[in-house]
């Protein structure tokens, strides 16, 4: 078999962690292969020791059949090797070109940028990859789905012939995902490898040719897509059976717990709803629909210029964060790595931030009592960590997404705000994460849910908001039995 990549025997340890195996990895030329797992499986530490980021302990890497050695991202650069991460690397107020040739500008002689070439070979990328827009745009003025055809133009740029792609695209909408694709196809057609990662199961068999999977770091297996079904798939990943979830469809009006009234700031345009105790209530709508900036103005992280907030009938003034914690609110950010963790801190320092006062006697730490609440939160959420003194940026997205959802739980809060809860999660992760949602509504907790999966909010949710240019156009009971009316609103607002 003619490979452009071999990767044979890699083992890779840190700390109390076996990331890698004796993994095998191999992909043809001009293919799309899909590379996929669990959080934790070692999809990432994988590519990282391919891109140079990581070192491998063991094992070797064979590119066209000629052993290479890539201990540094020059080394990968240089071997022909592009990576293109989940979170951008763009500049913003750069312009498009600029990005594109960032750290490369064409040699400069005497000091002297070309200009007037990095334009015609921003023009010429952007054409192989279907586009058509200007080079002097700037990065913060352009879409999130033209930032991503930005990185790949970087990484064409780089005269590279593999490419690897991490989860391009979880913050794309549904047509920048069609556009993604196609730019896919093309540099496919004009040789290109690709190394595709995602969670987003349907993606790969739009996309992919072949898919390797990984599981706890080890191999499991290689084939081509079209020779296996999803739900083998599923088992493959996650080493067992995962029954769809669904919401059941019988609609009890619940007690009032919070009311909005006319929320209207510099996104939101005259917002009015109620959600009762124990419900989950959804809010789905494009990308810019005002679904973020909805929650974060209830957790009095943004600005509301008009409008009130009551819990259980009674007015409250959140302007903060702080005061929305001590109101018994919690949210789970969409961006869990900039907004919902400190990464260098421990699991267990992490869950305790918003609690730290009821674990405290006399301004001291209950520090066997911490460690009790945090064991049983662990023991609950199936966090997979070495325990609760690992530092959270080693753990998956989905351990560190138990980890917020834990420091809610502990602090008692209730009522809970989720911002694209699943968004880079794993099926297995997202099965576990819809149970623990649908147990704290049981329970009586008061959800909040922005997702931009529909599937998601029809498995979890009792009513579905749907958002449109910083409104709420519509409302659905039971909104499993009207999912093409829900997306087709979304898009028009009527």
């Amino acid at each position: 078999m003619n490979y452009v990549l071999e990767m044979k025997g890699i083992s890779k340890s840190f700390p109390g962690v076996k990331a890698l195996q004796n993994v095998n990895f191999s992909v043809q030329p001009g293919e799309v292969h899909c590379l996929i797992g669990a959080n934790g499986a070692g999809k990432s530490t994988l590519m990282k020791i391919l891109s140079g980021v990581y070192e491998k302990d063991e094992g070797n890497i064979l590119l066209n059949g000629k052993e290479v050695n890539i201990t540094s991202p020059a080394d990968s650069k240089e071997n022909g090797i592009a990576t293109i991460y989940q979170e951008l690397s763009l500049v913003e107020d750069l312009s498009l070109g600029e990005n594109i040739f960032l750290g490369n500008y064409l040699k400069p002689k005497g000091g002297f940028i070309k200009w007037n070439q990095i334009k015609y070979r921003t023009n010429e990328i952007f054409k192989l990859l279907g586009l058509s827009l200007s080079p002097n745009l700037l990065v913060r003025d352009v879409s999130m789905g033209l930032k991503q055809m930005t990185e790949i133009a970087k990484a064409l740029a780089s005269d590279c012939r593999i490419i690897v792609m991490d989860e391009p695209s979880t913050a794309l909408s549904g047509d920048e995902v069609n556009k993604l694709f196609d730019a896919v196809r093309l540099l496919k057609n004009q040789g290109y490898t690709i190394i595709y990662i995602s969670h987003k199961l349907d993606e790969l068999y739009t996309i992919g040719d072949r898919v390797t999977i990984l599981r706890n770091g080890q191999w499991i297996f290689t084939d081509e897509l079209k020779k296996i079904k999803q739900s083998e798939l599923i088992e493959y990943i996650t080493g067992r059976k995962i029954e769809k979830q669904t919401k059941e469809q019988v609609y009890n009006k619940k007690e009032e717990f919070l009311k909005v009234n006319n929320f209207t700031n510099k996104k939101l345009r005259d917002v009015s709803f109620t959600v009762g105790k124990g419900e989950t209530v959804g809010l789905y709508g494009l990308v810019g629909s005002g679904r973020t900036e909805l929650l974060r103005a209830i957790y009095g992280a943004d600005k509301v210029l008009n409008g009130q907030v009551f819990l259980d009938g009674v007015k409250k003034n959140i302007t903060t964060p702080e005061k929305a914690v001590n109101e018994g609110l919690g949210l789970v950010p969409e961006n869990r790595k900039t907004e919902g963790i400190i990464g260098n801190l421990s699991i267990e320092e992490n869950a305790f931030l918003p609690s730290l006062n009821k674990f405290s006697r006399n301004r001291f730490l209950q520090r066997q009592k911490i460690r009790k609440a945090m064991l049983d939160s662990i023991k609950k959420l199936n966090v997979k960590a070495p325990g609760p003194e690992t530092e959270l940026r080693n753990l998956s997205g989905g351990n560190q997404q138990k980890v917020i959802i834990s420091k809610w739980l502990i602090h008692e809060s209730k009522l809970l705000l989720f911002d694209e809860p699943t968004q880079g999660i794993d099926i297995g992760a997202k099965d576990e994460i819809y149970k623990i949602m649908k147990e704290l509504a049981n329970q009586g907790t008061t959800i909040i849910v922005a997702s931009s999966e529909i599937d998601e909010l029809l498995a979890v949710c009792d009513r579905v908001l749907v958002m449109f240019e910083g409104r709420i156009v519509k409302e659905y009971a039971s909104p499993a039995n009207y999912k093409s009316e829900i997306l087709n609103v979304a898009v028009s607002g009527a």
